[in-house]
């Protein structure tokens, strides 16, 4: 008997160990109704420093234990196509792809308040393990990108992918430090959107030009995010048989501009996208990311 009380002590510390290194493993945020929203947020949730714990990056598409939607059943995301943003109207010929970021603040609430999951590419894979999946995507790369667009995502702990044109970088006036904030933070996935955003249908039978408008892009945005690069858009959503094909020999997804709600029984190489546009109406945005 006194040997095993001697032990027991032991055991317990033993016991203790197994169960912190487990810990370790798993970081629990604040209930955000508490108003705990971001990372930075967090040390007024604990009473010192030594208690806030460790986040890498921000925690977005939480899976089911079990398949949502049942394997062989398609999986329908909204995928929804901006440029943009001026809250004051824009001296362009093409205003409508300049979002109001206050009408993209109203779309993020609603988003949050109606339980949708953002999600980029990298998720693709766990689409039938995630609630109400839905993909925000920018084209191009404009500094208003990270000027408006990126504090809100900040604000509403909201996700989006951004298809870059690397070589159109410095005519939009978008930085390298400006790609590489908004990729650090985890809010924004780089993609690609070629090299230099010429009509793929035009340069299809130059297989030389197609090949590093398609190469080139993957190289730079890997280098400056260090993130692997999956999906290209497009430009101005034009492809054919060719450009499919070798779209396919660089990227897991290709992208189009048009076409309303994707589902994943469409090829991945044809991937659809729902327009947003400056003059859509809160109301006609909800018809667009809950209509089939």
């Amino acid at each position: 008997m006194k040997k095993l009380f001697a032990v027991l002590p032991v055991l317990a510390l033993m016991l203790s160990v197994l169960v912190l290194s487990a810990c370790d493993e798993y970081y629990y945020l604040p209930e955000v109704e508490n108003g705990y929203d971001t990372v930075e947020d967090l040390s007024d949730a604990y009473e010192s420093e030594e208690e806030v714990p460790i986040i890498e990056e921000p925690v977005f598409a939480q899976l089911s234990g079990s398949p949502i939607v049942p394997y062989g059943e398609p999986v329908f995301v909204p995928i929804l196509m901006y440029h943009t943003s001026s809250e004051a109207n824009p001296n362009s010929p093409l205003p409508e792809l300049y979002v109001r970021p206050s009408e993209f603040e109203r779309q993020l609430i609603w988003l949050n308040e109606n339980n949708f999951t953002f999600i980029t590419f990298d998720d693709w894979d766990n689409l039938h393990y995630i609630y109400n999946p839905i993909m925000l995507t920018f084209d191009d790369g404009y500094p208003a990108n990270y000027t408006e667009i990126f504090p809100l995502l900040q604000q509403h702990n909201a996700r989006i992918t951004l298809f870059l044109t690397p070589g159109l970088m410095a005519a939009h006036g978008l930085t390298e430090e400006m790609v590489r904030a908004m990729s650090d933070s985890g809010l924004v996935k780089f993609e690609a959107h070629s090299m230099t955003h010429p009509d793929f249908v035009n340069i299809s039978s130059n297989i030389v030009r197609l090949g590093s408008e398609l190469r080139e892009p993957i190289q730079f945005i890997e280098e400056l995010t260090g993130l692997e690069v999956l999906a290209l858009a497009y430009p101005a959503g034009r492809h054919n048989a060719t450009v499919r094909e070798w779209t396919a020999r660089y990227y897991r997804f290709g992208v189009v501009h048009y076409g309303g709600m994707h589902n994943t029984s469409i090829d991945n190489f044809q991937i659809r996208r729902i327009r947003i546009n400056r003059s859509t109406s809160l109301d006609t945005f909800i018809r667009l990311v809950t209509t089939r």
